[in-house]
């Protein structure tokens, strides 16, 4: 979903999501996505965590909604 939204090919686990042209309107897009598929998820930790394994981690401790 990352490397979607922002338009890369790649996105590596340290990645740094708004390093990578990431901004405010592409994070709630981002999150929308993420509720789609069923996670809970929110653009505050995006902003606190925003490298992939950081974010990965975090969501990895919520819950998923279904």
């Amino acid at each position: 979903l990352w490397a979607e939204l922002l338009n890369v090919e790649r996105v590596g686990r340290n990645d740094h999501f708004f390093e990578l042209g990431g901004h405010s309107l592409l994070a709630v897009s981002l999150i929308g996505r993420l509720r789609q598929e069923g996670m809970e998820a929110d653009v505050r930790s995006l902003f606190e965590h925003p490298t992939l394994a950081g974010y990965a981690a975090i969501t990895e401790r919520m819950e998923i909604v279904l």
